[in-house]
């Protein structure tokens, strides 16, 4: 099974602006539906059914407070001339709390022979781009407060691809302490 380990956006302020983005430009690409959004602490790819149960142990001895991340901004990856992913950005205090996340997720999963294959960066894919003629309008968005999102839990999530896109579905779930 195809797995992640991801803090989820349920602001609904948020997921409608970003809904809003996407349809100003969907000739760029194919857009995460809504209620996938999510940031991707970590991208395991495929596991069996033990290792995923295992790596659900491993997350259960993760410590952490809630926090608050405020998303701004949008990008790209992939470069200028052939950008691949529109993303949303977050604040430095925010980025840096969900960067702390994301290394006691690795910490937690290195215990397991399970290497992080590249830097963490903190953002929400919210589109896949396959014309950057779509983009057109994305400057208007650069400065974009979208708003702020509570991190509360984090989950290990399965992906089931097919033509229509990702189904996830939440195989465990490790909520923050609260102080």
């Amino acid at each position: 099974m195809r797995v992640f380990v991801a803090a989820e956006v349920s602001n609904r302020d948020i997921i409608n602006g970003i809904r809003n983005l996407q349809k100003s430009m969907d000739r760029a690409g194919k857009a995460v539906e809504p209620n996938n959004l999510h940031f991707t602490l970590r991208f395991l790819g495929e596991v069996d059914a033990d290792q995923a149960g295992r790596v659900a142990d491993a997350l259960s001895a993760i410590r952490f407070e809630e926090f608050d991340v405020e998303l701004r901004g949008v990008g790209t990856f992939g470069g200028p001339r052939r950008p691949r992913v529109l993303w949303v950005g977050t604040d430095t205090a925010g980025g840096r709390s969900m960067g702390e996340l994301a290394g006691m997720v690795d910490g937690a999963l290195d215990k397991l022979g399970l290497h992080r294959d590249k830097p963490f960066r903190a953002h929400l894919t919210v589109m896949r781009i396959k014309n950057r003629e779509g983009l057109g309008g994305l400057p208007a968005y650069r400065d974009r407060v979208w708003g702020t999102q509570r991190i509360r839990s984090v989950k290990l999530k399965r992906s089931v691809l097919d033509r229509t896109g990702p189904a996830y579905t939440d195989l465990a779930e490790v909520e923050a302490v609260r102080m």
